[in-house]
């Protein structure tokens, strides 16, 4: 019985940081967004 539940929490413990991992990867970091966005005030302001 012990070793059921070991082997669960194993794997659960496996997925979490699996999808923690992936998760991460699909999120852009904040700074690039900043960047972009600063990148296109300038140049609506150098248009103006």
């Amino acid at each position: 019985m012990f070793e059921l539940i070991a082997c669960n929490l194993a794997m659960l413990s496996i997925a979490m940081i699996y999808y923690a991992w992936r998760d991460g990867l699909r999120k852009p970091p904040v700074t690039v967004n900043e960047r972009v966005a600063y990148m296109l005030w300038v140049a609506a302001q150098k248009s103006s």
